[in-house]
């Protein structure tokens, strides 16, 4: 029996659809179906109740996955038992948010592949509230997200970073106060379903001076472009501005004001004291404090560029 067909079972189980957990599972629909058949061969039972469409686990298959998740784990347990002190062993399925992939999954992959040779990693990007629900039903070991309150009571977060969030206008208003740009040009608002966008609409509904018109986007890169092109201001970690930021941009800190986002390791309670947990936080904390330097370096360039 193969734990890749048990990596499969538990798929569907935690999602519920064939298709989805072929999706996941990189495979195609119909090699998902055979591995499943084989599966009851082998263990001469009734997995699934096919008199559905698609076909739903039955209560045994259900006990089966169960119990095939717990394996999966103790699997791992053995080779974190096997593996020298603070090494990394093991096959884990992390996912990152779009942001914070662009500038700190890189750097990951390569302190993976020098510092932990045994390990290896199932990776995929989304928004932090479609993460922190695949970490909570089990579909991912851990994700990289944007914390923020009243999330779910089942989830642990490992703090890795904070960073500042910034105000970026068009370098024609930066002498404008951030008070009056409402009063001058639209507000570019980052998806408020997002870990960003709902720290942003926080921010936003606790003004005295609202926004009067709002662009709304789901790409922290296409705010940002639309800021230099003239067409508005935003509010974002200044991070994502500094990828992207040129002379045509300035940037507002927050002053007294000031607010930040906080990066975070999340996984389910059940797992927040595995050591691999830790020794993952360890990497990503060491990467972006390396990327926090830079980016306050760039910050600085930057404003100097405006300032000349």
């Amino acid at each position: 029996m193969q734990t890749r067909t048990l990596e499969t079972l538990v798929r569907i189980n935690q999602v519920q659809s064939f298709s989805k957990a072929a999706q996941l599972q990189n495979m195609t629909l119909s090699a998902l179906s055979m591995q499943m058949k084989a599966l009851e061969k082998e263990l001469n039972a009734e997995l699934f109740d096919r008199t559905f469409r698609p076909p739903k686990l039955t209560p045994l298959g259900k006990r089966i996955a169960e119990q095939s998740g717990k394996v999966l784990k103790e699997q791992n347990t053995l080779k974190e038992l096997c593996a020298p002190d603070g090494e990394l062993v093991g096959s884990f399925r992390l996912g990152v948010i779009q942001s914070a992939s662009v500038r700190l999954l890189p750097s990951f992959l390569r302190s993976v592949k020098t510092r932990a040779p045994n390990s290896s990693f199932e990776l995929c990007s989304g928004l932090s509230e479609q993460l922190n629900e695949q970490v909570s039903l089990g579909v991912l070991d851990a994700a990289i997200v944007t914390r923020v309150q009243g999330q779910s009571s089942n989830l642990h977060f490992e703090r890795i970073s904070e960073e500042e969030m910034c105000f970026a206008v068009p370098a024609a208003h930066a002498k404008t106060a951030v008070d009056d740009l409402p009063n001058i040009l639209p507000f570019i608002h980052f998806r408020a379903t997002s870990g960003i966008g709902n720290l942003i609409a926080r921010s936003i509904e606790a003004q005295t001076n609202k926004p009067r018109n709002s662009i709304v986007l789901d790409s922290l890169e296409a705010s940002v472009e639309c800021v230099k092109a003239g067409l508005g201001y935003t509010l974002l970690p200044l991070p994502d501005i500094l990828r992207c930021a040129d002379e045509s941009l300035h940037i507002h800190s927050g002053g007294a004001r000031a607010m930040s986002r906080e990066i975070a390791l999340v996984t389910r309670k059940d797992n927040s004291d595995l050591r691999w947990v830790q020794i993952i936080v360890g990497f990503f904390k060491d990467i972006a404090d390396q990327s926090a330097s830079r980016d306050q370096s760039g910050s600085v360039e930057q404003q100097q560029t405006i300032a000349n």
